[in-house]
């Protein structure tokens, strides 16, 4: 017997999973394609409510983004323009650990900075090597901005960014975007959300879907954690 460890789940099989719990369908039935066509929306409107909750580790990704001499502003994005863009999946958001790389493979941290503290630095023409940036995501395209102005072409900012989890689409065999330790959690989730679309279960039944929805869904955003010490100190810029 050859054992495995390659568990994938489909857009289909969350699909029929859920309405099982729902029992809008049942042992050996398929959904309708009304139900895949509803139950598709459901999910992809909850998984991108998912991602407000902070970042998984899964979907965290370094996106390098050369420096051009004399250009602050750079679009990142799936549909990003301009100089120095970055055509890539747009990054939610980003982390303190962002860094700068010379051409000598040398690092440097950068300090991420909010956008109040953007507005405020005073000479925002100087040149020099980024040492500060600031990320505003907006809906289609990210706006990075570097600071102080690039003097050169020579070095690589590299975002550590939260990128989006991919929308599932009509194709019902697209994997779902998540490991494997989140099935249980989001077959659950999927079924709270479309308790109202499917109004059949006895209470007793509905609240015990909520509530394992709510433990699983808690028990990935507490395993989708990066392992290390935490450190408290004083934030002085």
């Amino acid at each position: 017997m050859t054992r495995t460890t390659t568990l994938s789940v489909t857009r289909n099989d969350v699909i029929a999973a859920t309405l099982r719990k729902l029992e809008v369908i049942g042992e050996g039935e398929t959904p309708s394609t009304e139900d895949y066509t509803n139950c598709t929306f459901g999910l992809n409107i909850m998984l991108k409510a998912w991602e407000k909750d902070g970042f998984y580790l899964w979907k965290l990704t370094e996106i390098p983004v050369p420096t051009v001499a004399s250009n602050a502003s750079y679009q990142v994005g799936d549909t990003a323009t301009g100089t120095g863009a970055v055509v890539t999946n747009r990054p939610i958001r980003i982390m303190d650990a962002c860094y700068i790389r010379d051409s000598s493979s040398n690092d440097s941290p950068l300090t991420v900075i909010t956008k109040q503290e953007y507005n405020h630095l005073s000479g925002k023409t100087s040149t020099g090597t980024p040492n500060q940036i600031y990320y505003d995501p907006q809906l289609t395209n990210g706006v990075l901005k570097m600071y102080p102005t690039p003097s050169d072409a020579t070095h690589t900012v590299y975002l550590v960014a939260q990128i989006p989890v991919y929308d599932f689409s009509t194709d019902g065999t697209e994997a779902l975007d998540f490991p494997q330790e989140g099935y249980q959690a989001v077959v659950y989730g999927l079924a709270e959300e479309m308790l109202d679309e499917y109004p059949r279960l006895p209470m007793q039944k509905e609240q015990r879907i909520i509530q394992k929805a709510e433990y699983f869904r808690n028990q990935l955003a507490d395993w989708s954690q990066e392992e290390g010490s935490i450190f408290f100190m004083p934030k002085v810029r």
